[in-house]
């Protein structure tokens, strides 16, 4: 689709510039006539490439995810937001009055300020998805390329309507996620604390009781006091060596190889690696199944979605099929020789291909890895449970038994 640099001045006299993907000039005569606009010049700078989201650098993502850890801009908030426009604008009402009036009804006032940015943004002639752009701690990439694909196919009603559902079906993905990993991380939380004051506070004292005795120690106490000498005396320098390991990792997760291979890496994780190549693939499955059905071609549609994965090594995988596919190969034949996607997928997405129904099957696909992604978390919580309450006992019970041990040695050589 070609993609057209423009500029044009608004009927109050203010001019406008921007780049937009449109199917040709006459489109965006249109576009910009709905805007209260007249073209005044147009360049087609590219063909097929869509206007993307201005890479950051290493300070600017960091700032940027510091700006979203501290944003109370909560995901609920956004789901409905979307879901209130999408049912506004799909009744007929114009999109800067929908804006304008979501922005009225907001509680949230950092929510309320960012819409009203974006309604003033529109009403200068930025396109919705360039004015949610500039607001990336709010809206993740995969929202502005959704709608920026709604805009270029004149589906935004239909957008908006599907990027809604997908919204709370991931929601409710990632909250049985949390309540059923809450427990255990809670477990494993309370034993390192049960174990850290144990060898920092209460192992000390009988050290000192035992220095007095004259008989010779067990090994497992010996051990034990030994281990509990070293973190009492150099637990500083061991939080400090913990800290610049987690520091070092996080900045080689910034660089572009390293972030690679560890999103590699992490999918050969045993038991979470699959549950989390399900959770991409339920999440590519229902994304391409959108835009397929909004009546986006297929290489545009898997450029948006490879933008948005929040996987580099799967990113690359897909990016790479939508080259095989712009040469002439099919979307199953270009997917098969990449190794990374699940053996049901390819043969649903063939099927779909045969029978023409192809986003019909990637939303069965969808639904299927979805409930594959629920049953998996509860099963394993189910199993660990139980395993890491052992493992505390264990912990713990060792402990125990190795500082009283001596003493009921004394105990037994006085019977």
């Amino acid at each position: 689709m070609p993609v057209f640099q423009y500029k044009a001045k608004r009927f109050d006299g203010k001019m406008i510039s921007g780049v937009i993907e449109l199917d040709n000039e006459m489109t965006l005569i249109d576009r910009l006539h709905r805007k209260n606009a007249v073209l005044l010049s147009a360049i087609q700078v590219e063909e097929g490439k869509l206007p993307r989201i201005p890479q950051a650098g290493l300070i600017e993502k960091l700032r940027i995810k510091l700006k979203k850890a501290f944003s109370p801009i909560s995901s609920n908030e956004i789901l409905l937001f979307t879901h209130q426009l999408a049912a506004m604008f799909s009744a007929g009402v114009p999109l800067s009055r929908c804006l304008e009036s979501l922005a009225k009804d907001l509680k949230n006032k950092k929510f309320r300020d960012v819409v009203s940015d974006i309604y003033r943004d529109i009403e200068s002639g930025d396109d919705l998805s360039e004015a949610m752009a500039k607001h990336s701690h709010v809206f993740n990439k995969l929202y502005i390329n959704m709608i920026h694909a709604g805009e270029s196919s004149g589906t935004l009603s239909t957008i908006l309507s599907q990027l809604s559902y997908y919204q709370e079906t991931a929601m409710e993905i990632r909250g049985k996620l949390k309540t059923a990993l809450a427990y255990p991380i809670a477990l494993i939380f309370f034993s390192m604390v049960v174990t850290f004051i144990l060898l920092l506070f209460v192992i000390p004292q009988f050290s000192q009781v035992y220095s007095r005795f004259n008989t010779a120690l067990p090994l497992p106490t010996k051990i034990m006091l030994v281990i509990s000498g070293t973190v009492q005396h150099g637990y500083m320098w061991y939080l400090a060596f913990f800290f610049g390991v987690w520091l070092s990792f996080l900045i080689i997760l910034q660089t572009k190889s390293g972030r690679y291979t560890w999103d590699r890496i992490k999918l050969r994780f045993p038991i979470v690696g699959p549950i989390m190549v399900k959770g991409i693939f339920t999440q590519f499955s229902r994304t391409l199944s959108i835009l397929l059905k909004s009546g986006l071609p297929i290489i545009q549609s898997l450029r948006i979605i490879s933008e948005s994965i929040p996987n580099t090594y799967i990113e690359k995988k897909v990016a790479e099929c939508s080259v095989k596919i712009q040469k002439g190969a099919t979307i199953s034949e270009a997917f098969s020789e990449e190794k990374v996607f699940p053996q049901l997928m390819l043969q649903m997405i063939a099927s779909g291909e045969e029978s023409g129904t192809l986003f019909a099957m990637l939303s069965k696909v969808a639904d299927f890895y979805q409930q594959q992604v629920s049953t998996t978390v509860a099963t394993l919580t189910s199993i660990l449970e139980p395993v890491l309450i052992v493992i505390l006992g264990l912990i713990i019970g060792s402990i125990a038994i190795s500082i009283f041990l001596p003493i009921f040695r004394m105990g037994g050589a006085f019977h």
